[in-house]
């Protein structure tokens, strides 16, 4: 008596609840032109995840990235699979946010914010859009204080002021990681971020642990993107 209960309750709720009679068009891949995929058949617009079945049944998934005519253009946000000609390509619910805390310190996250680390889920209760926004140029701080690096030599020859953007650049193997590292765990600052962003991917592990190093990542938020993700990732 409480199975038919139950299932005439569930029948009342669905019955009550709106019904969409937009249909979710899907779509057929027509062609690769290296990492861009061409499919026609779909109604959607820029920035919308879909998924590309592939002959094996897994699928891939890709972002649509721009359109002419009927022609949709989408680029693979994970390995390229094995694509073929009319494959099926549909649309997938996706929550354009990430999330944002103080559950990231001492997290390696990719760059959709998904943990890389094998330390579980995230613990944190804020999220925000995954799109940022431009700040209004008279709205932004003048570079008035020095920015204290922790390494003697710089905070004396090339000061470096609190939201200055400066670069780094020298030739392979003559100490950028190991300098970066140092920055990163001295730097007068309360949380670091550090992006590892088409580095190579045994660089990625060896940074964090002999340049970053256990007192660095405590108070840092790695993201790394090496270079054999997707370009889009």
């Amino acid at each position: 008596m409480n199975t038919m209960t139950n299932i005439a309750q569930r029948l009342h709720a669905l019955a009550n609840q709106p019904i969409s009679l937009k249909p979710i068009a899907v779509g057929r891949l027509r062609r690769t032109i290296g990492l861009t995929l061409e499919a026609i058949g779909l109604d959607v617009s820029l920035g919308v995840r879909c998924k590309i079945e592939l002959a094996s049944g897994q699928t891939v998934t890709a972002e649509v990235v721009g359109f002419d005519d009927d022609k949709t253009f989408l680029m693979p946000i994970e390995e390229m699979g094995a694509f073929q000609a009319g494959a099926k390509v549909y649309p997938v619910a996706f929550e354009d946010t990430i999330l944002v805390g103080e559950g990231l310190l001492g997290r390696i996250v990719n760059g959709a914010g998904e943990p890389l680390d094998g330390g579980g889920s995230l613990q944190c209760q804020t999220s925000i859009s995954f799109k940022g926004h431009a700040i209004n140029p008279l709205k932004r701080k003048p570079i008035t204080a020095t920015l204290d690096v922790g390494i003697r030599s710089i905070n004396s020859l090339l000061t470096i002021g609190a939201g200055q953007r400066m670069g780094l650049f020298a030739g392979s193997g003559v100490g950028k990681s190991v300098l970066l590292g140092m920055m990163t765990r001295f730097t007068e600052a309360d949380v670091v971020v550090v992006g590892l962003i088409g580095e190579r991917g045994r660089e990625v592990k060896e940074f964090i642990e002999h340049s970053l190093g256990a007192e660095g990542l405590r108070r840092s938020v790695v993201v790394a993107s090496p270079a054999d993700d997707a370009p889009l990732m």
